[in-house]
């Protein structure tokens, strides 16, 4: 999903589109910026609450200690670490570190939170994650922040409950032979 195409959604949807030409958005207006701003928050809800965003990197440990700053994203939770041979070994979150059994190259896999996108910007989130759900979400941030709450309030029910459906567990579902 890129970013300028909700934001040209989110215009269109506050009926205020004609204001600007949607082939080139303009990346120093105050209406832009604040449109963007609430795509992040909207972004950093979905990714720290709802979607795990993973990662997985190839760190050092020197004496049994990860330092956070050695990991490519920014660090939520910490899913899984293995040793060189792919097995799993213990370990524990400090506030500055991460402490692991062991010194050496170690595999760690966790779940981190995106850092903020400009208009240019391509956003990374789950499949399920939809354009629409996104939209919401931005349109329901926006009216709050401009004080138009009865709006804001169906925004957000509209997100929430396509945030519902989103992180739904999918379950196969299993007939007993001949039952049908």
């Amino acid at each position: 999903m890129r970013v300028d195409s909700i934001v040209k959604q989110v215009l269109v949807r506050l009926g205020i589109d004609a204001r600007y030409n949607l082939s080139l958005l303009p990346t120093d207006d105050e209406l832009i910026i604040t449109i963007v701003r609430c795509l992040n928050l909207v972004v950093s809800e979905l990714a720290s609450d709802y979607v795990e965003v993973r990662c997985i990197d190839k760190v050092c440990a020197v004496n049994k200690m990860i330092s956070y700053d050695l990991f490519s994203e920014r660090l939520i939770n910490v899913k899984k670490v293995s040793d060189s041979s792919g097995d799993s070994i213990k370990f524990r979150l400090y506030p500055s570190f991460l402490m692991v059994e062991g010194d050496g190259d170690v595999t760690i896999e966790y779940c981190y939170l995106p850092l903020a996108v400009e208009l240019d910007d391509e956003i990374k989130l789950s499949p399920r994650i939809t354009e629409l759900l996104i939209i919401n979400g931005v349109l329901g941030e926006y009216c709050m922040i401009n004080g138009r709450y009865e709006d804001s309030m169906l925004y957000d029910k509209r997100y929430r409950e396509m945030i519902k459906l989103a992180v739904m567990p999918t379950r196969e579902i299993k007939l007993k032979r001949g039952s049908w």
